[in-house]
C-alpha cells in the first residue's frame, strides 16, 4: 500500500503502540508476521474509511488499544472453541484479530452492510486468511446454531439484537460479548435472567468489560 509520510508515521506509531500494548494486557507477544496483518489492517481500514464509515477511531495510538488489543484480549476466554461467529463484524473487531491470533479457529464475519462486507473480503484476502470468511447477510436471518463461539463488539441496536441470541443459546455455546456492564444489565432484564453470565474486566478500560453469556 502506498503511503504519505504521515500515513508511514501513522503505522509505525500503531505497530510499536500495539506491540506495547499486548505486553501491558498480560498478553502472549504476537508474531512478526501476526503483528504485519495487523498492521495491513489498519492501513486498510484507514483507508477504507475515507470512503465508508468503518469507524470514528482511527488515531494509530486509540486504534491499537481500544480496537486491536481488546479484540486480542478476547483470545483469552476462546478456550477449546473452533468456530466462531462474529455478529455485526464491521470494520472486523474481534473476528480479524482473532482469526490472526488462532490459525486453528474458523472465523466468520457476519455482516450485513453490502460495502463493509467487501471491504471484510478484501481483508481476508490481503491478509491470507484462511480462517476467515465473510457471510452477509442480517443475525435475524441467519442461522448461527452450530458455532462454538458467538461474540460481538460495538453491534448496532445491541439490546435488541443480542436479547433473542442470548435466548436462543445452546447448551454448548457462548456468547462473548465486548461491552459495558449497562448492556448485561439491560440484557438480563430482557430476557429475565435465561442465562448465566461471567464477566472479566478489559485492561485499560474505565468501564469496558468481556461478558460470556451461556446456558445455566
Amino acid at each position: 500500500m502506498a503511503t504519505s509520510l504521515t500515513d508511514s508515521d501513522d503505522i509505525g506509531r500503531f505497530r510499536s503502540t500495539l506491540e506495547a500494548t499486548i505486553a501491558s494486557f498480560g498478553l502472549e507477544r504476537l508474531s512478526v508476521a501476526q503483528v504485519d496483518q495487523l498492521v495491513e489492517h489498519y492501513g486498510m481500514l484507514c483507508k477504507w474509511n475515507r470512503h465508508i464509515n468503518l469507524t470514528r477511531i482511527t488515531r494509530p495510538d486509540q486504534a491499537a488499544r481500544l480496537h486491536y488489543a481488546e479484540s486480542l484480549f478476547g483470545g483469552v476466554f476462546v478456550g477449546e472453541a473452533r468456530t466462531l461467529l462474529d455478529l455485526g463484524s464491521g470494520a472486523g473487531f474481534p473476528g480479524v484479530p482473532l482469526a490472526v491470533l488462532r490459525s486453528d479457529l474458523q472465523v466468520t464475519a457476519l455482516e450485513a452492510s453490502q460495502k463493509k462486507a467487501l471491504f471484510l473480503t478484501e481483508v481476508k484476502e490481503a491478509l491470507g486468511l484462511s480462517n476467515f470468511s465473510v457471510v452477509r447477510a442480517r443475525i435475524e436471518d441467519f442461522d448461527w446454531k452450530h458455532y462454538d463461539l458467538l461474540t460481538s463488539r460495538a453491534l448496532d441496536r445491541a439490546e435488541e439484537m443480542l436479547g433473542p441470541v442470548a435466548t436462543r443459546l445452546r447448551p454448548a455455546q457462548r456468547l462473548m460479548l465486548y461491552c459495558t456492564p449497562d448492556l448485561i444489565e439491560q440484557l438480563e432484564a430482557e430476557t429475565a435472567g435465561g442465562f448465566k453470565t461471567e464477566v472479566h474486566s478489559i485492561p485499560q478500560a474505565e468501564s469496558r468489560v468481556i461478558a460470556l453469556l451461556s446456558k445455566p
